[in-house]
C-alpha cells in the first residue's frame, strides 16, 4: 500500500505541497512496495534536485538499509535493474546503509567494480559510495581505502570530468588518513575544475583547518581564487567559511584578496564577489585596510590600482570612507607621498574616500611644502570643482587639526568659493532656446501625435461597458481603501525628494577630466623626484 505521499506524487508529479508532504515521509519513512517506490524514484528525483533539502530522504534511505538490510539489497538490485542514471544516486546511500548493518552482502567489492566500469555515470556512484561507506574497524579501513584509492588513481588518468567533484570530496574526507591526500587536492586543484573549487570551499575550516597546516590551508585558499567570479554561491561559501579566521588571522585574508586581484586581471570588476570578505576584515581589522589600500596605491602593479575603486564601490554602501593607514605613511618620502596623491586623484572617483585618503597623507607630511601644495591644488583644481560638497568634508575636518593644516583648509576653501563666485557670476545665454510661440506649436504637434497612437492602440471592439454612462470622479486631497469589509482609516498623499550631487566638469568636460586622470594615472616616480 502506497503511503499518501508516493500517492500524491504519483497522482500529480508536480503538486503544490510536495515538500511538506516529502519531509513528513522522510521522517517515517517506509518501504510498503519496493516494484511502486522504484517506479516513483525518478519523480522524487526530478522534485529534489539541486535542492539540499532533497537531501532527507538519502538519510531516511542509509537508516532504513540499517535496519532492514535484506530489502534494501533487494531494492538496490532493484535499482540496477531499472537502469536509469537519475535515480543510481539513491543506491550510495543503500552501500553506505550497509556498511554500518550487520549483513554479509560484498558491499565492497560491489563498489569496487563500480569504480573500475567504463561508464562515467557507474564510476561516479562507485567513489560517491565509497565516500558514504563508515567502517569502524581501523585496519579494514584502511585496506579498503587503499583499494578504494587505486582504482581512483585510474579514474584520474582517465581525465574523467564527471567524478573530479566527488574525488576531490573523497579526498577531502580521508585527508588525514590517506597518504598524499594533500597533494592530490592541489593537483586537483590546479584543473581550475569548477566541481573541484566547490569542494574544497566546502571544506575551509571543516575537514581542514587553518592551525593544523597553514601552507596548505594557504595553497587551497590561493588556487580558489581561480574560480570564475559567475560562481558567486563558491565565493559566499567561502567568506562563510574565512569567517571565524578573519579576527585572528587577517594575513590570511589579506593574501587571498591580494592573490585574487593577480590571478584575475581579465575581469578585476568581479572582486565584487569578495565584497563580503572585505567588508568582514574592515570592521575586524579597520587598519588592515587602510594598510592594504595604501600598499595598492604605493605598488608598481596596476591591477591594484584598477581594482580599488570596485572595492570601492562595494564598499561604499557600508562604509562612508576610509583613510590611509597613518603610521607607513610617516616613513614615505616626499616624492612617495607625491606619487601616491596623484595616484588617488587618478583612480579613486568616490569623492569621499578621496578626500579621506588626500586628508590622511597631509595629516602626516604637513611639514612639507611640496606635499601640501600639491593636495591643496588637486583638492580646488579637481575634486572641489566637480563636488562641492567637499568643502563641507574639509570644514569639519578642520575643527580637529592643526594650526598648519587649518590654514591649508582655509586657503583650500577660499579659493574653491572665489571659483563658485565667478561661475555664478556668469551671464546666462539661452541662445539656443526656442520661442514661446515656437514651444507652444512643438507642445501642440505632439500632443496630436500621442493622440493617434492611443487611437491605434485602443480596442475598438463593442464592449458592455459601452452601454453604461461615464462618470467622473473628483478625489479630495485624502483617500482610503477596503479590505476584508472594512475601510480604512484616512490617508493623504505625501511629498518625498531624493537628490545626489552630479560631478560638475566631469558632465561638461567629460573628455577633458578622463585625460586628466590618465595623465594622473601615467605618473612615474622618477617624474617627480627633480
Amino acid at each position: 500500500m502506497l503511503s499518501l505521499f508516493l500517492k500524491r506524487l504519483k497522482e500529480n508529479p508536480e503538486y503544490f505541497e510536495f515538500w511538506q508532504d516529502f519531509h513528513a515521509y522522510c521522517r517515517d519513512f517506509d518501504i510498503p512496495d519496493k516494484k511502486e517506490f522504484i517506479e516513483l524514484l525518478p519523480l522524487i528525483s526530478n522534485r529534489i534536485k539541486n535542492n539540499m533539502a532533497g537531501y532527507s530522504i538519502y538519510e531516511s534511505l542509509r537508516k532504513y538499509t540499517c535496519k532492514q538490510p535484506e530489502d534494501a539489497i533487494e531494492i538496490l538490485h532493484m535499482i540496477e535493474e531499472e537502469g536509469n542514471p537519475d535515480i543510481f544516486e539513491f543506491n550510495t546511500a543503500i552501500f553506505g546503509g550497509l556498511s554500518e548493518s550487520k549483513t554479509d552482502y560484498p558491499y565492497q567489492d560491489k563498489i569496487l567494480s563500480l569504480i573500475n566500469s567504463s561508464s562515467e555515470d557507474v564510476t561516479h556512484l562507485g567513489i560517491s559510495a565509497a565516500y558514504q561507506v563508515v567502517i569502524k574497524d581501523p585496519k579494514e579501513e584502511l585496506i579498503f581505502l587503499n583499494k578504494i584509492q587505486d582504482s581512483i588513481k585510474k579514474v584520474a588518468e582517465r581525465n574523467s570530468k564527471k567524478s573530479l567533484g566527488i574525488i576531490t570530496r573523497f579526498y577531502n574526507k580521508y585527508l588525514k588518513k590517506i597518504d598524499g591526500a594533500k597533494g592530490i587536492i592541489i593537483k586537483l586543484l590546479s584543473l581550475k575544475n569548477i566541481d573541484v573549487q566547490n569542494e574544497v570551499a566546502r571544506s575551509i575550516n571543516e575537514e581542514f583547518k587553518l592551525d593544523e597546516d597553514k601552507d596548505y590551508f594557504q595553497n587551497c585558499l590561493n588556487l580558489l581564487t581561480y574560480t570564475d567570479a559567475k560562481y558567486k554561491g563558491i565565493y559566499s561559501t567561502i567568506q562563510y567559511r574565512l569567517k571565524s579566521i578573519t579576527v585572528s588571522h587577517p594575513d590570511v585574508i589579506e593574501e587571498f584578496i591580494n592573490n585574487w586581484v593577480n590571478n584575475n586581471n581579465n575581469n578585476l570588476k568581479g572582486i565584487s564577489v569578495l565584497e563580503g570578505i572585505v567588508q568582514e576584515l574592515y570592521f575586524n581589522h579597520p587598519k588592515v585596510i587602510e594598510k592594504l589600500f595604501l600598499d595598492w596605491l604605493n605598488s608598481d602593479n596596476n591591477l591594484y590600482k584598477f581594482a580599488l575603486p570596485f572595492v570601492i564601490s562595494n564598499l561604499s554602501s557600508k562604509v562612508d570612507s576610509i583613510g590611509l593607514e597613518k603610521e607607513s605613511l610617516k616613513d614615505f618620502s616626499d616624492v612617495d607621498s607625491v606619487y601616491i596623491v596623484y595616484m588617488i586623484v587618478g583612480h579613486i572617483l568616490d569623492r569621499k574616500y578621496a578626500s579621506e585618503m588626500l586628508f590622511s597623507i597631509l595629516e602626516v607630511k604637513y611639514n612639507s611644502e611640496r606635499v601640501r601644495n600639491h593636495i591643496a591644488t588637486l583638492f580646488v583644481k579637481y575634486l572641489i570643482i566637480n563636488y562641492y560638497s567637499v568643502t563641507e568634508i574639509l570644514k569639519k575636518k578642520k575643527k580637529s587639526a592643526n594650526k598648519v593644516i587649518k590654514s591649508v583648509i582655509d586657503q583650500i576653501i577660499d579659493a574653491s568659493e572665489q571659483y563658485y563666485q565667478q561661475v555664478s557670476d556668469l551671464e546666462l545665454v539661452n541662445e539656443f532656446e526656442p520661442s514661446d510661440k515656437r514651444m507652444q506649436y512643438f507642445l501642440k504637434q505632439q500632443n496630436v501625435q500621442i493622440q493617434k497612437l492611443m487611437d491605434t492602440s485602443e480596442n475598438k471592439r463593442d464592449s458592455f461597458l459601452d452601454m453604461l454612462t461615464n462618470v467622473n470622479l473628483r478625489a479630495g486631497k485624502s483617500f482610503f481603501s477596503k479590505h476584508k469589509g472594512e475601510y480604512s482609516q484616512e490617508s493623504e498623499m505625501q511629498s518625498f525628494r531624493s537628490s545626489f550631487e552630479v560631478a560638475r566638469v566631469q558632465s561638461i568636460d567629460e573628455i577633458g577630466q578622463e585625460k586628466l586622470r590618465l595623465m594622473w594615472q601615467n605618473m612615474k616616480r622618477d617624474e617627480l623626484s627633480n
